[in-house]
């Protein structure tokens, strides 16, 4: 239980029995979570079900504070995550709140003739394991859920502190603060507690913008939209180095979703920043532009393609600029650790970010299972963990940044070659299956 305490007139949150080291064994852990997004309340969910005390402190006053995109999919290994981290009933509401499952990821050129089509393994809709779109604030909301007395909503990390008796502290800028025995940095691609303990890890701007924008489903929508939008991602490659994604969230006839129940078509065209008139790394796209940029390069695109961008409803419109992280080597350990995109941001191009955040969310809460029960240091444990998240997570991160070239090559030579690969993947079922088993 963690109770409410004063710190030179403001407030300090005091863990109760913290953890001592005897002979590499753990007796208590009391773990602290910044950043309630998809991988940090995986982990908190993971924790609380093998009896490790933890507590997450996120910046957000409530779940849906912010803009947090329209869907992500959970792949395989993430759904292997999620059952592995959630309780029963959380899990099945994930299943019954997503949309149709994907069936297939296709990849056409601008002009919607067929590069690559991947059926996916698993298609039927209440498998465990089908590739499933899923609203962003619906995860959340169902991640959320059972873990309402351990999620502190409000609390802008600032630092965290090292003292001499082995606790850390995490102070917020409401001038309050948390103390536990390890504090775990889930909190994104800006994360502050990446800042204070790899003041040198970096994040690239890649040089490309993305804009996205949505439009409700209807009766005509369903009509001009590109039949392979329904069946899962779709990936356009685009002239002139730029691209264009699109995949519709539906539901199945008589499904009743109990979170974000509306239906429709997201897309996102992406290209280098100067394609927009940009020359800063660091400019955003006037949004009440965004749409006339995105138009003004489509003049030659198919008129499916076009009319997405046409009918989306302006309110949708976001843009930002496209970032990776840097691979580090592995640093010294000690008992503040990272998950997620506070390690290994990637690019949106591979749509495995969540995915990978996910999948470090079990081998934390593995690692720290097997710290309580002593079965080796922690630290030791810590500095696997960390080894095992730079090497699949920058492999990711090069994936994903692999496929933003790709997408985004300005060279005709290197657009012809992209398009050679993906018709001779459509050729080869070994290819198409490195295709899917990389992600």
């Amino acid at each position: 239980m963690l109770a409410a305490k004063g710190r030179a007139g403001g407030k300090h949150i005091q863990g109760a029995g913290l953890a001592r080291i005897i002979g590499g064994a753990m007796g208590k852990l009391q773990v602290m979570v910044i950043g309630a997004g998809t991988g940090g309340l995986a982990l908190t969910h993971g924790l609380r079900a093998a009896g490790i005390a933890v507590r997450a402190f996120e910046r957000d006053h409530k779940l849906t504070d912010r803009l947090q995109g329209y869907r992500l999919t959970i792949n395989a290994r993430g759904a292997r995550a999620l059952q592995s981290c959630l309780p029963k009933s959380n899990f099945a509401r994930y299943i019954a709140a997503s949309a149709k499952v994907s069936t297939a990821v296709s990849f056409f050129d601008h002009k919607l003739r067929r590069l690559l089509s991947v059926g996916l393994p698993s298609t039927e809709q209440t498998a465990a394991y089908a590739a499933r779109p899923i609203s962003r604030v619906a995860l959340r909301e169902i991640l959320f859920d059972g873990l309402e007395d351990v999620v502190v909503f409000g609390k802008t990390f600032e630092s965290f502190e090292k003292t001499r008796d082995g606790p850390i502290i995490a102070r917020f800028e409401d001038g309050s603060s948390a103390e536990g025995d390890l504090l775990v940095g889930a909190d994104g691609a800006s994360s502050r507690v990446r800042r204070q303990l790899l003041p040198d890890a970096q994040r690239i701007d890649t040089g490309v913008a993305m804009i996205s924008g949505k439009l409700p489903l209807d009766v005509a929508v369903r009509r001009e939209a590109p039949p392979a939008i329904f069946r899962g991602p779709t990936l356009i490659l685009g002239p002139r180095g730029c691209s264009m994604f699109a995949g519709a969230v539906e539901y199945p006839a008589g499904a009743q979703p109990v979170y974000d129940c509306d239906e429709y078509i997201m897309w996102g065209w992406s290209a280098h920043r100067d394609c927009f008139g940009l020359a800063g790394a660091t400019d955003d796209i006037a949004l009440a532009d965004a749409r006339a940029a995105v138009i003004a390069q489509m003049a030659d695109w198919s008129p499916a393609l076009r009319y997405l961008v046409d009918r989306s409803d302006g309110s949708s419109l976001t843009s930002f600029a496209v970032k990776s992280s840097v691979p580090i080597p592995p640093w010294t350990t000690c008992r503040v650790t990272l998950l997620g995109d506070a390690l290994h941001n990637m690019t949106p191009f591979r749509g495995i970010g969540a995915n990978t955040a996910l999948r470090d969310a079990v081998l934390l809460r593995d690692t720290l299972v097997c710290g309580v029960r002593g079965e080796r240091d922690l630290l030791a444990l810590l500095s696997a963990y960390e080894r095992e998240i730079i090497k699949y997570g920058f492999a990711a991160v090069r994936a994903s940044l692999t496929q933003s070239k790709r997408l985004h090559a300005r060279s005709p030579i290197r657009r012809l070659a992209t398009k050679a690969f993906f018709r001779l993947a459509d050729l080869s079922p070994w290819l198409q299956k490195r295709v899917i088993d990389a992600g």
